[in-house]
């Protein structure tokens, strides 16, 4: 049974088609996304991508390679739907307000330091006119003050058949040049540890501290006003204009995706999300391992300077798992060719930040 059929059936017989409160209608979502999946789970991928080191590796990653997590289409949601049974639109709204309910009923966080264990795959277009994908995993512990986390690159490999033949025609290099003549090769990095100690450890439209993050309000009003304090009319990353609404969602997914946060304020960014207009829902999607969730997105503009005549088009979502209330990936496709992404095709997932684990624990290994 898809999601869909679980909505309805998981509505009681008794409310038929009277419109119901919010509140009711939340419990209902909230039940019905609570069943079993009957698609199996997989294993699953990530990078450690808001805090205050990944951001800017991240943004590193788009701004400078085209980066993605490998060719691909935008999945669809399924449609196989019984013929008797006519399809119910879930909104982005609805789905939202069901992760945040799943999200606050999580229990408070016990635990020295906030756990994150992530993997990307990214897309470089390398000279020649073939593609090869990038991968690489990282680990982060962080507490007040203090950051320790190991990485490593997993090496490169070609992102599709057809890159693997257009490889192979050249040679099957183990270095490669790609935009700017930066040199990479196929040989996987040797794993690397670090520490970083600064009271500024997360990223949020504006570095902070976890004392700042303990502090976020858990009303989602107090919070969308907590946070537009900084914005200013530009991408989070850059000078480039940027809409009010994409920036909140780009602030605000950072905290359901990885953000050391209680369970009350997670819940406040998710209905924070839901508030925004421009954001709209994609249905059930599987993340880069196979692993099934339901995505929201937003379109943004993709440049490499104000009035790029060859500015693109892209799609930011993020997949969240509505029964555990969290978020499974970040993912960036692209919708029109263009700006960094000018070398890819409409469809292919430019970007993807995907997580593992993330929890609050007493131990680190690093």
């Amino acid at each position: 049974m898809n999601p869909l059929d679980e909505l309805r059936a998981a509505r009681p017989a008794h409310l038929g088609d009277v419109p119901v409160d919010p509140r009711t209608r939340q419990t209902e979502l909230s039940h019905a996304f609570a069943q079993a999946r009957s698609v199996p789970r997989r294993n699953l991928k990530p990078i450690w991508g808001l805090g205050l080191a990944g951001a800017a590796a991240a943004a590193t990653a788009v701004a400078v390679f085209s980066s993605g997590i490998g060719a691909g289409t935008v999945p669809r949601a399924p449609s196989t739907i019984q013929a008797e049974a006519p399809p119910v639109e879930i909104s982005a709204k609805q789905l939202l307000l069901v992760a945040a309910t799943s999200a606050e009923s999580q229990p408070a966080p016990t635990g020295k330091y906030w756990h994150i264990k992530t993997q990307s795959r990214s897309l470089l277009g390398v000279e020649g006119g073939y593609a090869m994908a990038s991968e690489s995993q990282g680990e982060t512990w962080t507490t007040d003050g203090r950051q320790w986390s190991t990485s490593q690159s997993l090496g490169l490999k070609p992102a599709t058949d057809a890159d693997r033949a257009a490889w192979e025609a050249a040679g099957s290099p183990s270095t490669m040049t790609i935009g700017g003549g930066k040199q990479i090769t196929t040989a996987a990095g040797k794993p690397y540890s670090s520490r970083y100690n600064n009271k500024y450890i997360y990223w949020l439209g504006r570095n902070v501290t976890l004392a700042d993050l303990r502090a976020l309000p858990s009303d989602e009003a107090e919070l969308k006003a907590s946070i537009l304090k900084y914005y200013e009319g530009h991408d989070t990353e850059s000078n480039l204009p940027m809409s009010e609404d994409a920036w909140l969602f780009r602030v605000a997914s950072g905290l359901v995706i990885d953000g050391p946060v209680s369970p009350q304020v997670r819940a406040a960014a998710f209905r924070m999300l839901a508030a925004l207009p421009s954001v709209t829902s994609l249905g059930q999607v599987t993340d880069s391992t196979g692993r099934p969730g339901t995505a929201i997105a937003i379109e943004t503009d993709s440049q490499i300077k104000v009035g790029d005549p060859n500015k693109g088009v892209l799609q930011e979502r993020v997949i969240i798992d509505e029964k555990s209330g969290r978020a499974l990936a970040r993912e960036i496709v692209v919708i029109k060719p263009g700006g960094f992404q000018a070398g890819l095709k409409a469809g292919t997932i430019a970007n993807a930040y995907t997580i593992i684990e993330s929890d609050w624990t007493d131990t680190r290994t690093s």
